[in-house]
Parts: C-alpha cells; sequence; structure tokens
C-alpha cells in the first residue's frame, strides 16, 4: 500500500478500468494529415486538446519499483491550467491517496495513514534539483510536447532540431536551460516517446505512448508509460493500462482533508516510506 502512495507522489513530483465504452478505432485507421511536414506534425501534436477544458481517466495501472511490482486501479481528474488529481483506488474502488498538484502546490492526502502534506512547487523544484512544472506535467498527460518553465506553440517548434525517425515520423531534440529534450512525433501527429533529462543532477524521465484510437472523435492512447529515474536509491517505472476517456465535464478535485488528519513534512514522510 505505502509504494503506491510514494509511487503516485513521485510521478506527480516530476511533472499522469475498463475496454473504453465508446466506439474505438484501430490505430491504422487513425486518420492521416493532409500536411505530413514536421512543423504540420508538431503543431497538430501541440494543439490537439487546445479546445478541451477538463477530462477524467480511468486506468489499470502497474507499478514496478526495484524488484517488486504491484497493480491497482487509478482516476486522474484534470482541469486545464488549474490542476491535476490522481486517486489511487486499490481495494474495490475506495481511495486510499490522493495527490493534486497545481501551478503553485503540491498536495497529498493519504487516507491510509490519516495524514496529509502541503508544499509549493519552489520548494519541491529545490529539493529534488529537477524543473518540475505544473505545465509540464500538464502536457505529459495530454501526450504533448514540452519544456519545462515555458509555455510553448506551434511556433516554437524553431526551438527544437528535427531529423527522420526509425519509424515513420520525426524526432525532435532540443536542449533547453539545464535539460535535454527528446520528442518522436509519428505520422499521425502522435507523440510516440519523450524524454527529459537533467544534465547537472542525472535525474530524467521517459514517458512512451501507445495503441493510440479514436474514441467520441478524438484520437487517444489507451495506454502511457513513465520511467523515473535517479530521484530515489530505486528506479521506479508505471504502466497506464486500459486508459478510458471522458472529456469536458465538471471534474471534482479538492484539496479538503479531515480535521482529524495530522500534517507532515512532505520530504520526512517520503523518506520514511522509501528512503534514499
Amino acid at each position: 500500500m505505502n509504494r503506491w502512495v510514494v509511487a503516485g507522489l513521485a510521478l506527480l513530483l516530476v511533472m499522469s478500468g475498463c475496454r473504453s465504452r465508446r466506439t474505438v478505432t484501430k490505430v491504422e485507421e487513425l486518420p492521416l494529415p493532409q500536411d505530413a511536414s514536421p512543423s504540420a506534425l508538431f503543431s497538430e501534436a501541440l494543439t490537439r486538446y487546445e479546445e478541451d477544458t477538463s477530462a477524467l481517466v480511468k486506468a489499470w495501472a502497474y507499478l514496478s519499483l526495484g524488484k517488486g511490482a504491484v497493480r491497482s486501479r487509478v482516476q486522474m481528474r484534470w482541469s486545464r491550467d488549474q490542476a491535476l488529481q490522481v486517486s489511487i483506488l486499490p481495494l474495490m474502488g475506495i481511495e486510499v491517496c490522493r495527490l493534486v498538484f497545481t501551478p503553485d502546490t503540491l498536495y497529498l492526502m493519504d487516507r491510509y495513514h490519516k495524514c496529509y502534506a502541503a508544499e509549493s512547487v519552489t520548494d519541491c523544484r529545490q529539493r529534488l534539483s529537477f524543473d518540475i512544472s505544473f505545465q509540464a506535467l500538464q502536457s505529459l498527460f495530454l501526450a504533448q510536447p514540452f519544456l519545462s518553465g515555458r509555455e510553448i506553440s506551434a511556433d516554437d517548434v524553431s526551438l527544437f532540431e528535427m531529423a527522420p525517425d526509425t519509424v515513420p515520423g520525426y524526432r525532435f531534440t532540443s536542449t533547453w536551460e539545464a535539460a535535454d529534450y527528446r520528442f518522436d512525433i509519428d505520422e499521425y501527429a502522435c507523440l510516440d516517446m519523450v524524454s527529459c533529462n537533467e544534465r547537472l543532477s542525472g535525474k530524467g524521465l521517459i514517458g512512451r505512448y501507445f495503441d493510440y484510437h479514436v474514441a467520441d472523435d478524438k484520437v487517444v492512447p489507451l495506454q502511457m508509460s513513465v520511467a523515473l529515474s535517479g530521484f530515489f536509491s530505486e528506479p521506479i517505472s508505471f504502466v497506464f493500462e486500459k486508459m478510458d476517456f471522458e472529456w469536458n465535464k465538471p471534474q471534482n478535485i479538492s484539496t479538503a482533508v479531515s480535521l482529524q488528519y495530522k500534517r507532515v513534512d512532505l520530504q520526512t514522510w517520503i523518506g520514511t516510506l522509501l528512503p534514499e
């Protein structure tokens, strides 16, 4: 149980069921963009969800932590430019942990241990020696390119070097501030892989997206994986499967906690569960 609490927190600090109930189109039937130039594919991947304001994702998640592995249901609620909430539901849909990331603050509600924590993004960045931002986390959730600390537009494709990828599509790379970024975008303008590596700290993440399909007229992945390195004594990786999206409905994102819960220091709390 503790590993799920820590793992969810680790994923949020760095930056994201059942088979869809809606009509699904096979990957090979995805619409090909009329313009397959690198800049056009980049623009499509970046702006695909620009009209969407919120989403709910239900999924199965697998955590690999060192030699161990656990599995749980999760729900992710997103409200554009405001918050991303991750609920861990390992037992009959009962929430045991909630993590909420906003542009300013990270909140943790640990129902299992009846405690909570809140820490500013600035303090998290200093503790981790990794340039996290809500904008980067939101882009990771939406499978979009990003540069931490900067909101990019389609015109910012000039910040990237472009080269044909081994599969149909292009590889976009950039050195931004103290990190190296790479984004692989395929011929359908779908982001297949993202990596971000801090050169000084040696910390990084690799995200991959699989099985894109059409559901409710939106192109979405069915599976996502995230691997973190250099943050803890053991590498951490996640796989989100059978991702089921619902778009543009009101989302109940809350940081409220019981008065009976004890406030704890975030760094101390992490150290008791996953010591360096």
